[in-house]
């Protein structure tokens, strides 16, 4: 069959029309994100998105995506994907145990000495099965030393004050290779009916910690309370001061806090999980490199990868981020862990993807930084690169889900966009972010990311800009 030329030409002429409509509207924000911002008076310049179908190679929506942009956490999207890639789903970190001389009949004339690997999900919990797999092979009394081996880390000294003046927060927690529950201590007021007092307990134990407790109970069931938490140093060790008012009647109140060192965390834990197994231990702790007479005695395994980016990235930690960095460029670059060889590694893993991206500055693999930088064009690729990996399933399941959990658990709870995206969220002073996919009402899958540096969007602005543009993503075919 033959098809005039001019029913050709203007069937040609058609398409090129449509492709460059199509890609005119990629390059123009929806009206419904225009609103927002002139709302709210935001700088459309400031904002940088880029959305993606999956199935798609080029984008339906691309507005200053070049533009180079402070994504806060939104970076542990890099690190979470060069880490499933280069690790795998299934690595584990171990937490080694090594004796001085050996057990006789269940007792321990020298020191237990743990070494850390870097686990960035050590709980409490871990400890008790590591000292209870102690227990299981015969330990019962230690009349030594509690010796710590953290050396697998080797990182210069750091200000945790440094970023924000908050040096107590958990987002400012520094790594160290043997990091319990991520350096933070919850501190639980717990009011006592019968007493009507209101006591103070700490989880876990600590030492060298002192508590002045300065609450006055009251009566009613008016839960608003004025409670205020201060922390202050001295040559003994930290002073946490708790002040207020608080209602007996409203059950336990609990706050996160770094107040103690590493080392005196891991001590407090020890000594109170060791005598609840039944054991004796009549020693100190010391922080040091393994002795060259210790002995392995046992090993105790974390949990995988694939379930450790869970609460890292649900939860936004940054320690956790932090240590995961340093974790890949050890495994890449052998020990010690530092934060050049971690970068290193990032940057390796780019350039096997073939990618040369001009305007990224890693930072401490965490996103809490003034320096970090990456553009949405560059985040969409790696979202794409990350969708059609063998880790996708692992890698999606770490996000926060719209309306249901992590980050997001508060954002659209009363829209159709509930539980169909999963996003990590980004949040500084001047900073809003999101990234990740999200299904469309027709079921189709697009990467979206969205990157905000403004003053001020912080307050509202950022959410409700991303808001509008996830309920256009909705509505796309």
């Amino acid at each position: 069959m033959k098809i005039a030329m001019p029913v050709l030409f203007r069937t040609l002429a058609l398409g090129l029309l449509l492709f460059i409509q199509a890609a005119c509207a990629a390059h123009l924000l929806p009206p419904e994100v225009e609103e927002v911002l002139v709302q709210h008076k935001a700088d459309r310049d400031s904002l940088s998105v880029w959305v993606q179908a999956v199935d798609s190679d080029r984008p339906v929506l691309a507005w200053n995506a070049d533009l180079p942009q402070n994504p806060a956490s939104v970076m542990k999207l890099v690190t979470t994907a060069v880490a499933l890639d280069v690790l795998g789903p299934g690595y584990t970190w171990p937490t080694e145990t090594y004796i001085t001389q050996p057990v006789q009949q269940g007792v321990l004339r020298g020191d237990l000495v743990l070494k850390g690997y870097g686990n960035p999900m050590f709980l409490t919990e871990d400890l008790w099965n590591l000292l209870r797999g102690l227990r299981e092979r015969g330990l019962h009394t230690i009349h030594g030393d509690l010796v710590l081996d953290n050396t697998f880390f080797s990182l210069p000294p750091e200000d945790p004050a440094a970023f924000d003046g908050q040096p107590y927060s958990p987002y400012n927690a520094l790594p160290d290779a043997l990091l319990l529950n991520q350096r933070a201590t919850r501190l639980i007021v717990q009011p006592d009916p019968a007493t009507r007092r209101l006591n103070i307990l700490t989880d876990p134990p600590m030492a060298g910690v002192r508590i002045e407790n300065r609450i006055k109970p009251t009566k009613g069931k008016g839960c608003q309370d004025n409670l205020t938490l201060d922390i202050h140093p001295s040559t003994q060790g930290p002073i946490i001061e708790f002040a207020g008012q608080y209602a007996l009647e409203c059950g336990e109140r609990e706050f996160y806090r770094v107040v103690a060192e590493p080392q005196d965390m891991l001590l407090g834990a020890f000594r109170a999980m060791w005598k609840e197994l039944g054991g004796s231990f009549d020693g100190g702790v010391r922080v040091g490199p393994l002795p060259p007479e210790a002995v392995l005695f046992d090993v105790f395994l974390s949990r995988p990868l694939a379930e450790v980016i869970i609460p890292m990235n649900k939860q936004s930690s940054n320690v956790m981020a932090r240590q995961l960095l340093l974790s890949v460029g050890a495994a890449q670059f052998g020990p010690p862990a530092t934060l050049e060889k971690g970068q290193r590694a990032v940057a390796l893993w780019l350039e096997r993807q073939g990618w040369s991206w001009p305007e990224f500055v890693l930072g401490n693999g965490s996103g809490l930084s003034r320096e970090t930088r990456i553009s949405a064009r560059h985040l969409g690729d790696l979202l794409m690169k990350v969708y059609h990996s063998p880790t996708m399933l692992e890698f999606t399941s770490s996000l926060p889900i719209v309306g249901v959990d992590g980050t997001m658990r508060k954002r659209l709870r009363n829209e159709d966009i509930k539980g169909r995206a999963q996003l990590k969220t980004g949040t500084l002073n001047g900073v809003r972010a999101i990234a990740g996919y999200m299904l469309s009402r027709s079921g189709r899958a697009y990467t979206v990311v969205v990157l905000h540096n403004e003053p001020g969007v912080q307050n509202g602005i950022g959410s409700r800009v991303q808001d509008a543009i996830l309920k256009w993503v909705y509505e796309q075919p």
